[in-house]
């Protein structure tokens, strides 16, 4: 049987019980009863006549009468307007929207995570991936589908996606003061927002606060590691890169794309600390599985094409490093545009290139295309604005233009020491760069300090065997060689020397150049 039917019948039945009691009850009153409804509801005459019993009667008959049509109004409202059904259909209507809800923080949760280390070399550590850099399309409009009622957590994430890092903060307090989540994902999340800001020293300070309490989740693990390697942190990086990866082959298979990108992690930390022999395979395993799942066109194909030629750059291979440098770029532009901040990496990588095979007129246009793009599109004071500053000024001294050059390493150093603090490689590199071109502009006294701080940084970060410690012992050197101070420079070549020849090998141009440095005193 129909509810509507239901209604009806038991509306019938409740008008013949109400007729039947006011038949019963008014029986000897059916006159007065009458003369009741007739005269418009006045008293009869004779009311004041009747006993308490009858007076009873009397009103029960009149009530279960009146009682009839009530019941009647009851079934036609409950016909039509139908409100039981209506506050159910809200209900669920509330329980769908709240689905979605948590259906979209999910999904948001996943854009924005940061697990994806694509930086090139230690002097690139701000060089990211747009996911990483800035939230992705895909994640600004998920974000769109959390509405502004949602709970603090989600609103966080929300505003995360907005770039509305300030907000963000506050909600993640609130979050955690209404014990929304699990106080390990509001770390997490704090982690996340500082890298997103651009600061990776107070995200790596959360993360470990995640981690103390996660243990071996491996989302945190991942983005942890992540955050570690932005910071410089290299020792508490790579045990849990290492576990990463270990989940994800058990889990997954030895093919799989999350299994690519954890060898590419591993193998740019390795890089990172001078272990190039051990990086090289890691990152041709990469870029087989990354070609085998996603076809040879697309950008994560690019991004392992990319680490590869770095990779052979650095080690001095550059016949072999150029085909993928111009693949990965041309892959890019055909997946994002031509301005698109995605592929300001490869456009400032093969300018490098260009650059370390004298072909300087073909770099410059390149380098200054992508210092336009990433202003535009993070803003004049972003870390990734710093590296093209450096790279292009680094190229306008190589062609004798100091006075360009100059603001553009300063304003580079500026924005990187704000943005990793004062003690970051990043920091050093920009120090090193200034510094050279004091000292080839004769300002010597003041080339001096900023020399001896980046070494000072590199070896506290980087450790003192590191190939970057010996470009900065070198430069240091050099300067003490042309302030007639050859006592004092020779102990840093030698040094200078003895690192190059244990990481990059005997025939390498850089370990050439020290070594005839060292003739010449």
């Amino acid at each position: 049987m129909s509810r509507k039917r239901k209604i009806l019948l038991w509306a019938v039945i409740v008008c013949l019980v109400c007729l039947s009691i006011g038949l019963f009850l008014s029986r000897g009153h059916i006159s007065l009863v009458w003369q009741f409804i007739s005269t418009g509801f006045n008293l009869p005459k004779d009311y004041s006549t009747l006993g308490a019993k009858d007076k009873i009667g009397f009103w029960g008959s009149i009530c279960s009468i009146f009682a009839i049509p009530l019941a009647l109004l009851i079934c036609v409202v409950s016909t039509i307007f139908n409100p039981s059904r209506k506050i159910l259909q809200e209900v669920e209507e509330t329980r769908q929207e709240t689905k979605e809800t948590r259906e979209a923080v999910e999904k948001l949760r996943e854009e924005l995570a940061i697990n994806k280390i694509q930086a090139v070399s230690p002097k690139d550590l701000a060089e990211k991936s747009q996911t990483v850099i800035k939230p992705s399309e895909e994640a600004k409009k998920t974000a769109k589908k959390i509405p502004d009622d949602a709970g603090p957590y989600a609103l966080a994430m929300k505003a995360v996606a907005e770039s509305k890092f300030d907000k963000a903060r506050k909600l993640a307090e609130k979050a955690a003061e209404e014990k929304e989540v699990e106080l390990a994902e509001i770390y997490r999340l704090r982690g996340e927002i500082e890298t997103y800001a651009g600061k990776y020293k107070a995200a790596a300070k959360w993360y470990k606060e995640a981690l103390r309490l996660a243990g071996d989740d491996e989302k945190i693990l991942r983005e942890a590691a992540t955050a570690f390697y932005y910071n410089a942190e290299y020792k508490e990086a790579e045990p849990l890169m290492n576990r990463a990866l270990e989940i994800d082959e058990k889990a997954f298979g030895k093919d799989h794309p999350d299994v690519a990108r954890d060898l590419n992690n591993l193998s740019l930390l390795l890089k990172a600390t001078n272990r190039l022999r051990d990086a090289e395979p890691l990152m041709k395993r990469a870029l087989e599985i990354a070609e085998k799942a996603y076809g040879e066109n697309c950008p994560i194909v690019a991004t392992a094409l990319n680490n590869l030629a770095e990779l052979y750059r650095v080690t001095n291979r550059l016949k072999e490093a150029e085909p993928l440098y111009k693949r990965a770029l041309e892959i890019n532009e055909k997946a994002f545009g031509e301005d698109h901040p995605n592929i300001t990496g490869a456009l400032n990588n093969l300018a490098k290139l260009l650059q370390a095979t004298n072909r300087l007129k073909e770099a410059e246009p390149l380098m200054k295309r992508a210092l336009e793009i990433d202003e535009k599109a993070f803003g004049k004071d972003h870390p990734k604005v710093a590296i093209r500053l450096n790279n292009l000024a680094v190229l306008l001294q190589a062609t004798n233009r100091l006075k360009e050059a100059e603001p553009l390493m300063k304003r580079a150093l500026e924005i990187d020491e704000k943005a990793f603090g004062k003690d970051h490689p990043n920091v050093a590199t920009d120090l090193n760069n200034l510094a050279q071109l004091l000292k080839a502009t004769n300002r010597l006294k003041e080339a001096e300090p900023l020399m001896k701080r980046a070494l000072e940084i590199d070896e506290e970060a980087l450790g003192k065997d590191h190939p970057n410690v010996a470009t900065d012992l070198n430069n240091l050197a050099l300067l003490y060689q042309v302030t007639n101070r050859s006592a004092e420079a020779r102990p840093l070549l030698e040094r200078a020397l003895a690192i190059f020849e244990k990481s990059l090998g005997p025939e390498h141009p850089k370990t050439i150049t020290v070594r005839e440095n060292l003739e010449g005193i």
